[in-house]
């Protein structure tokens, strides 16, 4: 598939989806496959730089609820607060116990305190496994540090947050 590369097949495999149409193209994969999860070592999902609609982020959250996928990488997708909703679609429903997530980067995306709001799902729902946390560079205003603070109190894992 053009532009969706595999690296690193050894303890994990590395998506770097170069563009909007990676996103659409990993999406029909998952259907065909009838959304059954490969018996392989967690992802890292890499978007980090595409410009991703609303859509797009539904689709990342159906393939997070899909795959088992350790790290999410979407710094300066521009997602924006719709897309942030889109995002958390998965960390909403019985589906997000399976989640493994050890690393979210969303720093440069555009993001209000409602967008934030839909990314502490994201924290709350992985807790148990959530180590690095990165949502620098948004427009959330300095209440929100705060409120992820707050988010944060059960996450006995977490060794690196950046609000900045």
């Amino acid at each position: 598939v053009t532009g969706l590369r595999h690296v690193e097949m050894c303890e994990s495999i590395h998506l770097k989806l170069t563009s909007r149409d990676d996103v659409v193209v990993a999406l029909k994969c998952i259907f065909e496959a009838n959304c059954k999860p490969p018996s392989v070592a967690p992802f890292t999902l890499d978007m980090r730089g595409n410009r991703v609609l609303a859509y797009d982020c539904l689709c990342v959250s159906y393939f997070l609820s899909c795959y088992p996928v350790s790290q999410l990488e979407m710094s300066r997708c521009h997602m924006g607060d719709k897309g942030a909703e889109m995002l958390s679609h998965c960390f909403s429903n019985e589906v997000s116990s399976s989640l493994l997530l050890e690393l979210v980067d969303l720093s440069g995306n555009n993001l209000t305190a409602v967008g934030m709001e839909d990314v502490m799902k994201i924290v709350r729902t992985s807790s148990a496994t959530l180590r690095v946390l990165d949502v620098s560079g948004n427009r959330t205003g300095d209440g929100m540090v705060s409120v992820i603070t707050e988010h944060l109190q059960h996450n006995n894992v977490l060794t690196k947050l950046d609000v900045g």
